[in-house]
């Protein structure tokens, strides 16, 4: 189901009886695990727009960019640590 297209108010999955539905159309890119306990205005569902099944895999491009500064900035720590 990761990867899949999907349209806006879209059954993806169900807690309980209550049904979730997609909030708006593109690909799912993440859905909560089965057994979480979650509560009221939980994200359970995140779904990118841009409609790109290539776009759920990995890391995104804001994630990376900070991903990217943390590692520059530790690796700037420690030359001048020596």
């Amino acid at each position: 189901m990761i990867g899949e297209r999907i349209e806006s108010g879209e059954l993806v999955a169900r807690i309980g009886a209550m049904p979730l539905l997609a909030p708006l159309r593109g690909v799912l890119r993440d859905l909560m695990c089965d057994g979480i306990p979650v509560a009221l205005r939980t994200k359970v569902i995140e779904v990118d727009p841009r409609g790109d099944a290539d776009d759920v895999r990995g890391i995104g491009e804001c994630p990376r960019r900070i991903a990217e500064g943390v590692l520059a900035a530790m690796q700037h720590k420690r030359a001048g640590v020596r």
